[in-house]
């Protein structure tokens, strides 16, 4: 997370032969229309800002129609979970793309965190209290008419192989650097430090050595297939385009000095909530 943007941005145009012919070869990965940034607000002051991606319930028929913003919960309330810090903001804006073939065009949201008795209007793990996520429900309304992407469980388990050493992606939104005039998050590659089938510390968590800043908080953080590949079989497959979603991006520890004047060391690991906290709590509250 970072608080109050600082960073200029100049616009950056790529030509590519004629304007219809980059129309004709526009091609944008889903996932990237999937992430937006986050930005916390008290009232109408902005107070920080992570990112998040959407999650999504099907019905019956297989259409989405329960829809989630996931991120950090230190993106929404500025403190660490289990610290009963008073929240520093009220409210969250971000961003639901209209249109695939001109990812510039997206409409604004406006989320109240807090009901008018003062109650949360997000949802948290009750077994993993410390975990830092959250999914905070969308309205219906907020993305009414709107051919939303958005990950799904589907995601969560995927075709792809993860072992400690495996790419890892994040997208996110560096001290809010991104692609602003389509909207589109960076796309930042680590790779898998600990063991992705353990629990770390004994937390549905793993790591990611990984190059992060403050603002990829909340970032989602994928395996992607573009080659070869290893699938749950232990079959070495081609394949592209394949996406699995293997958590939300959380933090960079620090080794704190005991030695007045030397500075903390980072360690250059991510910690990453391990999806399936995501879908179980994305499950239970359409079970409601």
């Amino acid at each position: 997370m970072v608080s109050r943007l600082q960073v200029v941005l100049a616009s950056l145009v790529f030509v590519f032969g004629t304007a219809a012919t980059a129309r004709a070869q526009l091609h944008v990965e889903a996932a990237s229309l999937m992430t937006t940034p986050v930005y916390l607000a008290q009232q109408n002051r902005q107070i920080s800002q992570g990112t998040g991606f959407f999650f999504g319930i099907p019905n019956a028929d297989n259409v989405i129609d329960t829809v989630f913003l996931v991120t950090n919960y230190h993106v929404i309330t500025g403190n660490s979970p289990n610290t009963n810090l008073p929240a520093k903001g009220d409210r969250i804006v971000f961003y639901v793309h209209l249109d695939k073939t001109d990812p510039s065009k997206v409409k604004q949201i406006v989320l109240p965190l807090y009901s008018t008795a003062g109650t949360p209007l997000w949802e948290q793990s009750d077994e993993h209290p410390d975990a830092d996520l959250v999914l905070v429900p969308m309205p219906p309304a907020t993305y009414e008419g709107i051919a939303i992407y958005v990950f799904t469980e589907e995601h969560t388990r995927g075709r792809i192989t993860v072992r400690p050493t495996s790419p890892a992606t994040l997208l996110g939104y560096p001290y809010g650097f991104s692609d602003n005039a389509n909207r589109l998050p960076v796309w930042k590659t680590g790779n898998i430090a600990s063991e992705p089938h353990m629990d770390f510390q004994g937390k549905p968590a793993f790591l990611v050595d990984v190059s992060a800043f403050p603002g990829m908080s909340g970032s989602p953080v994928l395996a992607v297939a573009n080659g070869v590949y290893e699938d749950h079989q232990g079959q070495f497959v081609t394949g592209k385009g394949f996406t699995r979603l293997l958590g939300v991006f959380s933090a960079m520890p620090v080794i704190r000095s005991d030695t007045p004047g030397q500075a903390d060391t980072s360690l250059q690991l991510g910690i990453v909530w391990k999806s399936s906290i995501i879908a179980d709590l994305a499950r239970r509250y359409k079970g409601r």
